[in-house]
């Protein structure tokens, strides 16, 4: 019963200039219990915006669209993305464990004592 995560890059928006500068990455996280993948599996996802004023292919350090790799966006999103990933994870831990061993009803049901 161990719990598994990923996340995966699944979306590069761009500007619409011709230069294909990005603009905004979208992340998708996915978590599951490997004793039970189809009933624990939950995944979530998360936009970031990269700050893309004055940035043309003449800029320093510039990536060219073709020449992507996920490392290269993943270095661009940094510590917010180490970030969100915690929290998703923490948040589907959370919720893979609740499914896995329901908590105990708050109230129940019983029958009067006359």
């Amino acid at each position: 019963m161990t719990i598994q995560h990923s996340r995966t890059i699944e979306n590069l928006e761009v500007l619409n200039d011709g230069n294909n500068v990005v603009t905004e990455v979208e992340v998708r996280f996915v978590s599951y219990d490997d004793s039970d993948q189809e009933r624990t599996t939950i995944q979530s996802g998360h936009r970031f915006r990269l700050e893309t004023e004055g940035v043309t292919p003449d800029s320093d350090g510039f990536v060219a669209f073709g020449s992507l790799t996920a490392e290269t966006v993943e270095g661009w999103l940094g510590e917010e993305l180490t970030t969100q990933e915690a929290s998703a994870q923490t948040g589907h831990t959370a919720w893979i464990n609740s499914v896995l061993n329901p908590p105990a009803p708050r109230t129940v049901n019983k029958a009067t004592p006359w």
